[in-house]
């Protein structure tokens, strides 16, 4: 029995290291925050299979029918080559896994590493434990990995909150202090539900043609990011520092307002993306709302005019105000000083042209992204361009060199095949976008989808509006998960052509696509989970 013992610790461990890898990516996907975790294991099939699961239903099972095997005893053998079996086949589980690169991992950075360690060591300390059963024993272990992760989770948020406290600290005395050396230092917030990323991209890109621009790197829109970006690379000279704000409950923008004092804010949108985090909608206007709160008397707003939530808190603000809009006409002129407008859209495969009016004037710009949903984040970045000084000539160049960031409607060709890359998120307006965008292709449609997250309580009827939405334009959808199926599902038969919807691993999904498509296709992938399938095509 002690050569069964020691085959069954192996495929113990070989499984043990998987789940633990697997929890912490889970973990640090949904940044070690315990709400988004919740309602990952709550509100999403993913997370409701781990915990409910007829093979995790089983485990239980088994741990639950040890005190029976204890009073018949003659029944102890057979129970522990059991275990033996349920641990070899879940070693067999995460062979499959290395062998089709399925195995989930987290980003290595040193915080994860400490958890990694410290996990293990704790898993080791209890392995060897006098326990009468070893076999039981090593059951309840594995049952218990979700709370040794979760508890060492929270043993390391504790010096990471302090060492966080700190840099925070030495941020706000460092932007305090330039600011006193160099009183021309503007600091422009950009917040909202959707488009924020890349509205803080293009604004930064354009200003850095004529200022010394300092912008938040990637999606460092929390506070120890943005404190990071100061530390790292504020510089005397720095004259604009453009900062993304993001915020998952009400207080946290006004809290990285108070950090940075921004002069200016942008709102790119508000909806329902995160409205399990929020509580409801209302909630996230506020949450938005608190940049334009923050502003100072001699402040300006930029609000977008064609979100509604953002058109109803442009009409509350009483600070200087912009709305900027995309217009469907064939406008030559406004009479609204307080408007800027882009109109004339001209959508290509490679780029995407319109003019925009300024004042008394009308220019007529080129920038080379992908669809045209990215005048509408480009609009503010052309204002402020406009009223900080820049000329049309200079307006003009700084918009025909605009680069995306990486993953967010990035085009790619393979064997005469398009491929977009849109994995940086996925929501209800970035699928609407591509969906406008894979018009323009007359071959085959194919979307990969990981179906949206936090949407609250109005999930099952976002999903199938989307699904409807996806049928109308889409061949094929093919999902990287289950969640809201049925919803998406409902949506696409309601459509009026016919799409076919394919649920599956990111192996099963690069396999079918690569064998239907063909030249003049155009595949494009959507979410986070649809880069693995990416990564795997052609």
């Amino acid at each position: 029995m002690n050569i069964i013992f020691a085959l069954t610790s192996l495929f113990f461990f070989l499984w043990i290291v998987r789940n633990v890898l697997f929890w912490i990516a889970l973990w640090q996907l949904k940044e070690y925050r315990f709400d988004r975790v919740k309602i990952h294991l709550l509100e999403t099939m993913q997370g409701q299979t781990l915990l409910f699961s007829p093979w995790n239903m089983v485990r239980w099972v088994v741990i639950l029918l040890y005190p029976l095997v204890v009073i018949y005893e003659r029944h102890i053998w057979s129970y522990q080559w059991l275990i033996f079996f349920i641990f070899f086949l879940l070693a067999l589980q995460v062979l499959r896994e290395v062998f089709f690169h399925l195995v989930k991992r987290p980003v290595i950075t040193i915080k994860a590493l400490m958890i990694i360690a410290f996990v293990f060591f704790i898993i080791a300390l209890l392995y060897v434990l006098p326990i009468a059963n070893q076999f039981v024993w090593l059951m309840i272990l594995d049952k218990l990995v979700v709370l040794i992760v979760a508890f060492a989770i929270f043993a390391f948020s504790i010096p990471t909150e302090f060492y966080r406290d700190l840099q925070i600290e030495k941020a706000v005395r460092k932007i305090e202090n330039y600011k006193r050396i160099n009183k021309k230092l503007l600091v422009i917030g950009i917040t909202g539900s959707y488009g924020k990323s890349s509205t803080k991209e293009y604004v930064a890109q354009m200003l850095d043609k004529k200022f010394n621009v300092l912008k938040t790197q990637g999606t460092n829109n929390t506070p120890i990011g943005i404190a990071n970006t100061i530390l790292q690379s504020l510089r005397k000279d720095t004259q604009i520092f453009v900062v993304e704000m993001g915020a998952y409950k009400k207080g946290e923008i006004a809290q990285l307002c108070e950090m940075v004092r921004p002069t200016i804010g942008i709102l790119t949108a508000v909806n329902m993306q995160h409205a399990s985090l929020f509580g409801d909608l209302e909630n996230t206007k506020q949450a938005k709302y608190e940049l334009m709160e923050s502003l100072p008397k001699n402040g300006l707003a930029l609000f977008n005019g064609n979100n509604q939530n953002a058109v109803e808190l442009y009409k509350k603000s009483k600070k200087k105000k912009i709305l900027y809009k995309v217009k469907n006409t064939s406008l030559s002129k406004i009479t609204d000083e307080k408007e800027v407008a882009a109109y004339g859209i001209v959508t290509e495969k490679n780029a995407v042209s319109f003019s925009v009016v300024l004042g008394k004037k009308s220019l007529r710009l080129t920038a080379p992204l992908v669809g045209a949903h990215n005048v509408e984040n480009i609009l503010p970045g052309v204002f402020l361009a406009h009223h900080l000084g820049m000329n049309d000539a200079e307006i003009k160049k700084a918009i025909s060199v605009l680069v995306p960031i990486p993953k967010t409607m990035i085009l790619h060709q393979a064997l005469g095949v398009s491929i977009v890359d849109d994995t940086f998120n996925a929501n209800p307006q970035a699928v609407r976008a591509v969906l406008e965008y894979m018009k323009l292709y007359t071959g085959k449609r194919i979307l990969v989808m990981q179906p949206m997250i936090e949407l609250g309580k109005n999930a099952s009827e976002e999903h199938e509006l989307i699904g409807k939405e996806i049928g109308n334009v889409c061949d094929f959808l093919f999902l990287t998960n289950k969640n809201f199926y049925q919803d998406i599902l409902r949506g696409v038969k309601k459509s009026k052509k016919k799409c076919v919807v394919v649920v599956g691993n990111t192996l099963f999904i690069s396999q079918r696509i690569s064998a239907l498509s063909q030249k003049g296709d155009i595949i494009t992938c959507e979410g986070k989970e649809a880069a693995f399938v990416l990564d795997r095509l052609f």
